[in-house]
Formats: structure tokens, C-alpha cells, sequence
């Protein structure tokens, strides 16, 4: 198990941005794909908390990882698993980590046949050390979607937020705060769903 805070900034891409960062810092890369299976009960108890559970697959290695809002950021309750997702399928908090199960039924009212896998996001990834930082590039498919995200992890908050402000000046994009992955994911499925 491994627990740590996540300190990140986010940036959705145009198509063209994209490709101008991808030539300038991955252009000798590949990327790596890693799929998300997201988990919440039918009436989202955890995104109405702002937290999110996901397994993602990854090289056939399953991590499972529960995310909960902290004073800066985020914190990542992060375990190999031996769980393979499936969409729609159910699972119960006795088959989770320990420390995930007691957060979910402590900490947000979770009951043991609530939980189930809605839905799937598959990221091709590149990354890159940035000013001695993570410097991140996502393309991700979902529902018939795809976008594009650029994410810097940071160590300091403030050091980093400067960082990820001048990276963005020199490609003329102003920040504005995306929703996240699995935030988008949900409001696309949610579109999806009023569409039928």
C-alpha cells in the first residue's frame, strides 16, 4: 500500500496545442496506455464527496485507488489488486484493501453491495521530468470522446503553481482549472444518458 498527497495542475488541450507540446518535450516518446475503471454506488455517493475510486490496468497489473479531497490537493490511497473490472459489474467492500473499505464505510456511509464499475477511460500517457518536476501529457478516450490534458505534479504548491503559470504563457493558453478525469467522465456519461 502506499499513501501519498498529490499536489497537481491541470490544463485541457486543443488538438493543435497537443501536438506543438508533444513536439517540444515527447517528440522521441511513446506513450503508454492505462484504462481507469471507475467506481461509485448508482446515486454517486462518492462524487458527492468529491472522491473518486478507480482501478486502473496498466501492463495487466491491476491498482486500485481511492482518491479523498485534503487541505492541498488530494490524497491517494493507492494497492496492487487482484481484481479484474468489468463494466456494470458489482463489487463489496470485503473484497477492497483494508484501509479503503474503512474510509468508504466510515467516512461516506458506503454499504457492503453498493459499489459497482460504471464506466471506463482509456489515457495514452507520455511524461517527463520538467524543471524538476512531473510533466504529464494525456490523451484520453471515453464514450465516443476523446480529449486532451497536459499535468504537472509538483512537490510545493506555490514553487510549482509558478512553473505550470510559464509553461502555459509560452504556448499563450490561459489557465482555467478542468474538471478531472473522472469528473468528465461522469458528465459525459451523464449526456450520454439524457441523449436516450
Amino acid at each position: 500500500m502506499s499513501m501519498n498527497n498529490e499536489i497537481e495542475f491541470k490544463q485541457i488541450l486543443g488538438q493543435d496545442t497537443y501536438s506543438k507540446i508533444y513536439e517540444l518535450y515527447f517528440k522521441n516518446q511513446s506513450p503508454f496506455k492505462q484504462t481507469n475503471f471507475y467506481i461509485d454506488t448508482e446515486n454517486f455517493k462518492l462524487k458527492q464527496h468529491q472522491a473518486a475510486l478507480r482501478i486502473r490496468v496498466k501492463d495487466y497489473m491491476y491498482e486500485m485507488t481511492l482518491k479523498v479531497p485534503a487541505e492541498v490537493g488530494l490524497t491517494e490511497y493507492n494497492h496492487s489488486v487482484n481484481i479484474e473490472p468489468k463494466l456494470d459489474m458489482s463489487l463489496q467492500l470485503s473484497q477492497l484493501p483494508k484501509d479503503i473499505r474503512n474510509i468508504l464505510e466510515h467516512d461516506f456511509n458506503i454499504l457492503e453491495n453498493e459499489l459497482k464499475v460504471l464506466g471506463n477511460l482509456t489515457t495514452y500517457r507520455l511524461e517527463t521530468d520538467y524543471q524538476n518536476e512531473l510533466l504529464v501529457l494525456d490523451k484520453s478516450e471515453y464514450l465516443g470522446k476523446t480529449d486532451y490534458e497536459l499535468e504537472f505534479e509538483v512537490h510545493s504548491y506555490d514553487e510549482g503553481y509558478s512553473k505550470f503559470k510559464s509553461l502555459l504563457q509560452y504556448f499563450n493558453l490561459q489557465h482555467q482549472k478542468p474538471l478531472n478525469k473522472v469528473q468528465r467522465f461522469f458528465q459525459e456519461k451523464q449526456n450520454v444518458s439524457n441523449k436516450e
